[in-house]
Parts: structure tokens; sequence; C-alpha cells
């Protein structure tokens, strides 16, 4: 009898263990995408946040561990290597069938930068891409993201196709719902000018249809200029400007240049959704925050 139930318990254990790895090994570069994915994959096994510290997506350096991480997975998931282009290195090698980069997706609703029009006098050169890649603020590409990568993980891990199907019908009504309570939050303002430092909400701007704003700067980490400033200053005084919205990475001193002399409001706005834990709930705090801000800003 011991030695049956010995037996027993060495036979349950295998069995466990080779659930265990068997369970697919997902990798997602950026938290709101990260968020996407765990409520896909919820009932399974969570995906792993390439990302987790408050450092830029552009600029990062991997460490031997994220390099171990993304060796290890079946899946990778990027927004673009031109986005997070501190992983151009490490995804040549990566097989094609194990990386999906989301700005390969024909059918989403990509802008292009909305720079063209703000360089200074100077001539500055940058080497931003000409497109604008904060795309998951848009509700609406959020959802073909989540169809595709649900695919993707079907495709991986066959056996669990049905709760990845009922999975996704749940994220879907949750991402519609979403979007109906943000479109009411932002109604009043559909018609309110305001001004952005740096280009990185137009996503969520245009999905809202909201008015084009003042842009101060043409993107992410550009220099603020005193020509910039004096030009920023005479456009938000002759608007009437009364809302200014601002990334994590400004400098205070910066708003306090631009908001001098203007009666002005300046709400900052963090289109990451760093100070929310990972997982399931991350997306949601993330857009809810933001469209918060924007209607506390235009009030």
């Amino acid at each position: 009898m011991k030695y049956r139930l010995i037996l027993s318990f060495i036979l349950l254990l295998t069995i466990k263990n080779v659930a265990a790895q068997s369970m697919p090994s997902v990798v997602v570069s950026i938290k709101p995408i990260h968020s996407i994915v765990t409520a896909l994959m919820s009932g399974i096994v969570e995906p792993q946040l390439l990302l987790k510290s408050n450092n830029s997506a552009h600029t990062f350096h991997l460490k031997p561990s994220q390099m171990r991480m993304l060796a290890n997975a079946d899946l990778v998931i990027i927004v673009s290597e031109d986005f997070e282009s501190g992983l151009r290195k490490a995804i040549k090698n990566i097989e094609n069938d194990s990386l999906f980069q989301i700005t390969n997706l024909s059918n989403l609703n990509i802008h292009k930068s909305r720079s063209e029009i703000l360089y200074s006098e100077e001539h500055e050169e940058h080497e931003e891409n000409i497109y604008d890649l904060h795309l998951w603020l848009d509700i609406n590409n959020t959802k073909l993201i989540a169809k595709h990568i649900s695919e993707l993980l079907i495709k991986i891990d066959p056996i669990n196709e049905a709760t990845y199907n009922n999975n996704f019908l749940e994220l879907t009504l949750d991402l519609e719902e979403l979007k109906i309570d943000l479109e009411k939050e932002m109604a009043p303002f559909l018609t309110s000018q305001f001004a952005v430092f740096s280009d990185t909400t137009q996503y969520f701007e245009k999905s809202m249809e909201l008015i084009r704003p003042i842009i101060i700067t043409p993107y992410h980490g550009a220099r603020l200029s005193i020509n910039r400033t004096l030009e920023a200053k005479k456009t938000m005084s002759d608007l009437n400007v009364s809302c200014l919205l601002y990334g994590q990475v400004v400098k205070p001193n910066q708003i306090s240049v631009l908001s001098e002399g203007l009666n002005l409001k300046t709400f900052e706005i963090d289109i990451l959704g760093t100070e929310y834990p990972a997982g399931h709930s991350q997306y949601f705090n993330l857009m809810k925050s933001i469209s918060s801000q924007f209607a506390s800003c235009l009030k």
C-alpha cells in the first residue's frame, strides 16, 4: 500500500511538472500592452513584463536577466523596434514566429507624427520616426491588438483555446464599456482648446474627437528653445488657452516658464501608467487617469 502511495505521489508530481513546463512563456515590453495580455491569459499563466522600471521605453538597456527572459520566451510582444529602440539588437536573435511587433498589424489606425510644423528656426535635427507609436491610447486599436494576440496565444497553446476565446470576449466588452465611459467624460470638452508640452496624446485626442491642441515641442525629449517658449506663450495667450498637459520627464522650471503670466492649469499625463501595478487593471486605470486629467484641466 505504501509503495502504491509513493508511486501515485511521484506520478502526480510528474504530471504537475509537465503541465507547468507546457505553459506558454510570453514576454511583453511595456505595461499597457502587458495589461491586455494578462487579461487574455487569465486563468492560464501570467505573462512576463520586460520593462518594470520607470525608464524610458526608447532608451533602456537590457540586463542579463532580461536577455534570458527574451531567449526563453515562446512569444515576445513589443510595439515596434522603432519605439522600444533598446531592443533592436536583441530581437535580431528572436525567430520571426516568436516575435510580434504590434505596428505590423495592417488594420491598425496609425497616425503620423505632427512634428512637421514645429521645427525651430535653427532647423535642429532629430532621429524620431515619422509615425506616432503611442497607439494603445486609442481603445479601438487596443481591441484589434487584443484580437490578434489572442490568435497568437491559441497558436502556441491550442489546448487552452476555449479559455483564450472567453477571455477575449470578456476583455472586448470591458474595453467597449471603458470607451463609452471616457467618451461621456470628454463630451463637454470637444471644442475646448488646450496645449500639450510634447506630442504624445494624439491617439487619445483623436479617438475622443477632441480638437487639435497647441503642441509646444514636436516630440518626446525635444529641447525647449527660447524661440519656442516665446512663440508658444504668445499663441496660448492669443487663443486664451487655460490648460497645459505635460509628461513625466518635463522639468518643473519648463512648466513654470511657459505658464508665467498666463492663466493656465497644468496637469501631468502619464501615457504608460507607470504608477499603476502591472496586471489586468493597469490599462483601465491608465486610460481613466488620462481622461480624468484631461477633464480636470479643461474644466
